[in-house]
């Protein structure tokens, strides 16, 4: 049996899935709408505690991956080898700062495009009935 290649489709729904279990709020626009709104979220300020949390993770990083003076080996194997260790270590423990101000980004994008009341809106529909009334439930 040959190898088939998954389609392109199968890696968007992946992403999709991944944007949408990173930033839930994503739920609240239309998907086309998802880049231009993540890019501005992105561009939000840190703040105090983002900036706290970037730096500690940053000292701690290289604290864990001080250089060894005194080790034998080449001075360029010992900084590549810090890299790949640094890579993981830094997405581990400043990542989820980074993550927290996209969020906090992307919550005060939807609430300037919603009024204010985004977290009532996903739960209406166009005939009026909510989703979790009677008349919106298949029977």
């Amino acid at each position: 049996m040959a190898y088939r290649r998954p389609s392109d489709d199968v890696g968007k729904k992946i992403g999709r899935l991944l944007r949408l279990l990173a930033y839930p709020r994503l739920r609240d626009l239309p998907p086309d709408q998802w880049e231009s709104v993540l890019n501005r979220a992105r561009d939000t300020e840190f703040d105090a505690i983002e900036w706290a949390g970037v730096l500690a993770g940053v000292a701690f990083a290289a604290l864990v991956l001080r250089s060894g003076a005194g080790e034998p080996g080449s001075l360029f194997t010992l900084y590549l080898g810090q890299f790949v260790l640094a890579l993981p270590l830094l997405v581990v423990l400043a990542g989820p700062f980074y993550l927290r101000r996209t969020r906090r980004g992307l919550d005060r994008e939807v609430e300037q495009r919603n009024g204010g009341d985004s977290w009532n809106r996903t739960y209406e529909r166009r005939d009026g009935a909510s989703r979790h009334s009677r008349s919106a439930r298949p029977e």
